[in-house]
């Protein structure tokens, strides 16, 4: 009976806030959105833009009542405030898509700061698309209210916090790996066998990743891949961003042997940052941290280096990031190479003692905070993330590192760890690998 009472509740609960829709139709140019907002009951009082300057370009914004009598509104330090809303009004504006046209204007690349009005209320917001164009498709991270249409349920996540919506002619893939799916989102071009690469590329970074850490992460991910023109490398940027879910998005040489790609790192340490919650700005060296040393280890156990070629990696990481470091720590420095080798020695300080004081290993207990943990919704400290991991693991290892070796020090004092591994560097420059000390545990972290 309790069950139940519980039960009736919830719906109850659910059903006492209305919908609030958004409905955009996007021109058959891909020049212009028209926006329209409305609700079931009264309007939010309160709408606020991702970043300060998408006020230029939201365009035409009128509020019009249930007479189609329209009243021009106005914003208002970034927002949009409004009072004696009625049922039946909806709010209005147009974007202007000319500046973010990319592919030779066959698609739009677009951040949802830039064109979204994020409104405070408790109701569950849906967006719906609708194209002028037929052929037109879209990618968003956000998730589907609606696999049939293109109904989206706007997230509660930071609103300056960047996502990308894709809009046009789009090569859309829809990847799974056990429970997670990859939306990919091709752009740039319509070559069907170098998409075919991309996807397959794509696809077995993740199986590397689900192999050797013994899971990737089980959730959504949209992929955004850019084809450019001839580049230096691979792929010359990347990035995952998290305000709306989480999203992964590369830029690519077209023109490359896709082998290439594989031989590249990219891949493989930005799909590592899923394992990760959303860091607040100055934690994100745990970030980078993780990502490279994931990168490092993956690519030796899955036989794309060898395992002294990873040493040899985290080596000279570690000697670029002592190199570049300040004096400060690691929530303190701006310098890159200090910041990213620096959370490299931390999670390798980890792992070992891990499986020197434990029968776990770094893989294992980031795998539980995925499965119990992890999210986009609001943003983790240092302290709050260590201190989660540490009750994951029944150890105090993560906090105490990251008081000891993160915060206290310019850079983690790895020298005696990698020592004890037979791990160390000749007068020259070169590294030594000491067979016959600390074999066991070096094959565990870095041989296929």
């Amino acid at each position: 009976m309790r069950y139940w009472f519980c039960v009736l509740f919830i719906i109850s609960m659910q059903n006492t806030y209305a919908n609030m829709n958004y409905q955009i139709v996007v021109n058959k140019e891909l020049t212009q959105l028209d926006v329209k907002i409305c609700s079931d009951e009264k309007l939010a009082n309160q709408y606020a833009l991702g970043r300060s300057r998408a006020s230029k370009n939201i365009k035409d914004l009128k509020l019009k009542n249930a007479t189609n009598i329209n009243h021009d509104l106005k914003l208002y330090r970034g927002g949009l405030y409004l009072s004696d809303t009625s049922v039946g009004d909806c709010i209005s504006y147009k974007i202007n898509l000319t500046k973010f046209l990319v592919d030779d204007n066959k698609t739009v690349l677009i951040d949802n700061r830039d064109w979204l009005l994020y409104p405070k209320t408790r109701q569950q917001v849906t967006v719906k698309f609708d194209f002028e164009n037929p052929n037109h498709q879209i990618s968003t991270p956000w998730p589907k209210a609606d696999d049939k249409n293109l109904d989206y349920i706007l997230p509660r996540y930071p609103k300056n916090q960047s996502s990308k919506t894709v809009i046009g002619k789009i090569h859309l893939e829809l990847v799974t790996i056990k429970n997670a799916i990859l939306e990919i989102a091709l752009i740039g071009t319509q070559n069907t066998l170098r998409l075919n690469e991309y996807i397959k590329w794509i696809k077995d970074t993740a199986d590397v990743l689900d192999t050797h850490t013994g899971l990737f992460p089980q959730r959504p991910v949209q992929i955004i891949l850019a084809a450019t023109g001839s580049e230096r490398e691979p792929v010359p940027w990347a990035e995952v961003q998290r305000g709306g879910g989480v999203s992964v998005h590369f830029y690519v040489d077209e023109f490359r042997d896709i082998n290439t790609f594989y031989q590249d790192w990219t891949a493989i340490h930005e799909l590592s940052h899923l394992y990760l919650p959303n860091l607040k700005t100055e934690d994100l060296w745990l970030s980078e941290g993780l990502a490279t040393y994931y990168q490092v280890v993956l690519r030796s156990k899955a036989k794309i280096t060898t395992s002294s070629e990873g040493w040899e990696k985290l080596l000279s990481g570690f000697n670029r990031g002592k190199r570049a470091n300040n004096g400060l720590n690691l929530r303190q420095t701006n310098a890159t190479q200090h910041y990213y080798w620096g959370g490299t020695a931390y999670f390798f300080m980890a792992d070992v003692a891990l499986r020197t004081q434990t029968n776990q290993t770094l893989f294992s207990v980031m795998n539980q905070f995925v499965n119990c943990c992890v999210n986009e919704l609001e943003q983790w400290s240092a302290e709050r993330f260590t201190t989660k991991l540490d009750s994951l693991s029944q150890t105090t290892i993560f906090r105490e590192l990251l008081e000891q070796e993160a915060l206290a020090r310019s850079f983690p004092n790895v020298d005696p760890i990698l020592a004890k591994l037979g791990v160390t560097q000749s007068f020259w420059g070169s590294i030594r690998i000491n067979d016959e000390q600390g074999h066991e545990m070096r094959d565990q972290i870095m041989a296929p």
